[in-house]
């Protein structure tokens, strides 16, 4: 049975896929680099969602559509405030998985 840390926003950019965590120098993203994750970061509101973005672009984008982000609410399913694949294909993402779902992505530098 999975556990269920309350519910969360993940922010998803509709090329790079979702955001997955960062290091101080380097995003990662579902279609990019998921850096070996198995599970994305989640935010407890769309509030610190949107801070957490502007620390790393210098402000939220006023044209969502144009800048292709958004935020979705899903589970939280990890300790810590991660949402696994499992929370984010229930929460209608399966589409934006990328390297996530791939099994074999333990590689690094995005190798399958």
């Amino acid at each position: 049975m999975a556990e269920f840390y309350g519910r969360g926003y993940v922010v998803l950019h509709t090329g790079l896929g979702l955001y997955v965590g960062r290091t101080p120098s380097l995003s990662y993203w579902s279609k990019l680099n998921a850096a070996g994750y198995d599970a994305v970061a989640t935010f407890p509101s769309e509030a610190l969602a949107r801070f957490h973005v502007e620390l790393w672009e210098g402000g939220w984008p006023e044209d969502e559509a144009l800048s292709e982000l958004m935020l979705l609410p899903v589970t939280i399913d990890r300790p810590g405030g991660w949402a696994s694949i499992t929370a984010l294909r229930a929460a209608g993402l399966d589409e934006h998985l990328g390297e996530l779902a791939h099994p074999g992505w333990k590689k690094p530098g995005g190798h399958c």
